[in-house]
Order: C-alpha cells, then structure tokens, then sequence
C-alpha cells in the first residue's frame, strides 16, 4: 500500500493542527479572560482579549467547514486491520462528535456575543474579526426585548462552556488514544496525522515541505496571538484627522492643521484620546459687538476616533452616539460677554436629544487671527451614553473631557 493513501492528505493535516492549536489556545484565553475581567489591573487586556477570543472561535468555526466540506469529498485512510469492531466504532463516534463540538464551540459564543448581553445587563460591544471588520449579530438577537436577550444569553453561555470542556476531555482521551497506537501497539495510525512518524521511507518530499510551511504558520500565528495578549495594555491614540472640517462663514477660514476638537476619559482602567475627524462651524464675528456674534458647530458622530476599532465601533452603537438616529452633534452659543481683551462664550452643546451647558469657552483675537479654546466636562449620564450596559460607570469614566481648540483667520 503506498504511503500516499495511508495518511491523510496535505490539507487535512494542516486544517487539523490549525484548529487543534486554535482550540486549544483559545480554551486558554477564554480561562483567563474570565478571570482577568474582574481584576481592575488586567481588565484592559481581559476586553481585548475578549475580541480576540470572538476572533479565533469565529475562525475556528470557517476553518472547521472547510475540514468537513475536504473530509466528506476525501475520504481518510483506513484504520489497521488488526483493531476490533468495538475501537473502530469508539475512533468513528470520536471522529464525529470532535467535529459536532468545532461547530458548536464557536457557534454557541456567536449566539452569547449576538444576544449583546451579560449576566443581568446589556453589554452592548460589537464584535470585530481581528479589528478588521465588525461581524453580524445572529438572529437580530441585540434588536429583542431585555427579557429574551438574557434567556438567550445565559443559555449560549452555557452550552459554550459545556461544549469547551467536554472537547477538552475528548482531547485527552484523543491523545491517549494516539500514544497508545504509537507505543503499545506499535502501529501506523499516529503517522497518518504527523507524517514525521512514517516509517515508509518514499514519502513525497514536496508533501512534507507543504506540511512543514502549514504548521509552522500555524505556530507563528499562534505565537502572534500570545505575544498580543501578554504585551501590556497602553493608553490609546487617536490618529489626527483633518478632512471635513471647515467654516461655512464668509469672513473666517478656519485653519484645519490648528483646529480640533478631541475628548479623553478612560476605559477599563486605561485612559483614552479621541478627536472628531468631521466637523463644520459658523463664525458670524462682529469684533466690534460680542452680542452681534453667534457661534455654532455641528459635528458629525460617525467621525469620533480614538485609533482603537473597538472603541470606535462602540460609539457609534444605538447606547452611544447612535449615529443612524443622531448623525450630528450642535453646539450653539446662548451668548457672548467680553472679559478684557477676549469673549467669553455660554452655550449648549446637544447630542441625541440631550442639551447640555457648554461654558465658558474662551474667544481670543490676535493677528488678523480668532482663536476659541477651552475644556469642557461632559458627564455621559446626562447626555444618555453608555447608560444600558455602564450605568454606574464602572468600564467606561462616568466624566468625558472635551477639549476645544479653533483657530480661525479672517479673510482679506
């Protein structure tokens, strides 16, 4: 019999260390994550582990399809003629049910994420494949009422967590399975799998070097997701953003290079940057009257950007700024009193359909130059942010700094 037909093909072997080390790795993160998140000092690292835990089970599951799609059109080679009825049958009940629990690992933890749900509140994160694109929730469960949300969730959870273990301790018994054909029985099953342990010598020379690159890819991969997870989390920076912002007065250009207007707080314990990357002001500017003066800005919500996807697929949830419902954000001056050689300005700021004071902001000239500055404390719970799954402002700071800097030249 040539060897060929006594191990299972190229494509098998590798789709099965990638999903074993995945698996396995993954049931790693997923016992310390759990952990990790009620610790005040790794709870940064738990959420992104969180992301990267929804990352490789969602692989997990595409990756195990495709090893059933290749197993069903390629059938394996056949077990040694030497085992009784009784192991063949135990090997193909092991064989079927490790590929029921691929599929139902990952596919229970899509359903918990789905619901948008944990413990007895709303969680509210959307979930991001590697931060490179955000996954759709199942069954429209984050649109249901609070009560299905959590029966639903709390029933993915546990069937997530059963079906976890149990491919753990089928694991075991799979492994001891193979150290007893490789060490008892002395036969050719463990090779079909790890073609290193080939006694034939006319192996295909370009089958092992294919086989060689596969698994080391698998390991470097593995590799990336350990570094990721063990490096310490750091503040995170937003990337400046210029386009989109403007003036929409005649007189004023506002210069974009000088001009932003960003916010700061904190999340898990780690402070945040952000900016908004669009937004357009009206400067109507009697230098000569601040009462004749009127001041507004519209800001666009979509634009908020702190450089982490995560974070910024978050804000633009329905709980956040919500932006197919409340795309713009308006501040508009209330009035404008002159203090020595400045303005001071008294506003509102509204978002969603909530207003809040804004004040005073500082307006200086100087230069042919105007120049609005100030910081202004914005306490989310007023403005109905984050209040469904952080009421009590334990992830994310319950106060929001927003710093405003507006560098406007008049217009010859």
């Amino acid at each position: 019999m040539r060897a060929a037909t006594r191990q299972y093909t190229a494509i098998a072997i590798v789709l099965h260390w990638a999903i074993a080390v995945a698996i396995i790795g993954n049931f790693g993160i997923g016992l310390w994550m759990h952990a990790a998140i009620e610790q005040a000092a790794s709870q940064a690292r738990a959420v992104a582990a969180y992301q990267l835990h929804k990352s490789i089970g969602l692989t997990v599951l595409l990756l195990s399809l495709l090893r059933l799609a290749w197993r069903l059109s390629h059938p394996p080679p056949p077990l040694p003629a030497h085992m009784p009825g009784w192991a063949r049958i135990a090997a193909h009940a092991t064989h079927w049910l490790f590929y029921l629990l691929m599929i139902a690992i990952p596919l229970s933890g899509w359903v918990y994420v789905s619901a948008q749900w944990r413990g007895d509140s709303a969680l509210n994160v959307p979930t991001l494949w590697f931060g490179l694109f955000e996954v759709p929730h199942l069954f429209w469960l984050d649109t249901t009422p609070d009560s299905v949300r959590q029966q639903w969730s709390a029933s993915a959870l546990s069937a997530h967590e059963l079906t976890a273990f149990a491919s753990m301790l089928l694991l075991i018994l799979h492994v001891a399975a193979a150290f007893k054909h490789q060490f008892a029985d002395k036969d050719e099953v463990a090779s079909r799998m790890i073609p290193a342990l080939s006694k034939n010598k006319d192996d295909n020379p370009m089958r092992t070097l294919v086989l060689s690159l596969g698994l080391g890819a698998v390991l470097a991969a593995s590799a990336a997701v350990a570094i990721a997870l063990l490096m310490p989390a750091a503040a995170n920076t937003a990337v400046a953003q210029t386009g989109g912002i403007g003036a929409s007065a005649d007189g004023w250009a506002i210069d974009p290079s000088q001009s932003a207007i960003a916010f700061a707080g904190s999340n898990a314990g780690v402070g945040f940057d952000g900016r908004f990357g669009r937004w357009q002001a009206r400067l109507l500017i009697d230098t000569d009257d601040p009462r004749a003066s009127d001041i507004s800005a519209e800001i666009e919500t979509a634009s908020a950007s702190t450089g982490v996807a995560l974070n910024d697929e978050t804000l633009r949830e329905t709980e956040w700024f919500d932006v197919a419902n409340h795309p713009v954000a308006h501040y508009q001056t209330d009035r404008i009193e002159a203090e020595g050689n400045a303005w001071l300005l008294y506003g509102s700021l509204r978002i969603k359909q909530h207003a809040v004071d804004v004040g005073p902001l500082r307006l200086a000239f100087a230069d042919g130059q105007a120049r609005i500055s100030g910081e202004v404390i914005v306490d989310r719970t007023a403005v109905d942010m984050g209040m469904a799954s952080d009421p009590k402002a334990e992830w994310v700071s319950r106060d929001i700094t927003v710093n405003v800097n507006v560098i406007a030249t008049q217009r010859q």
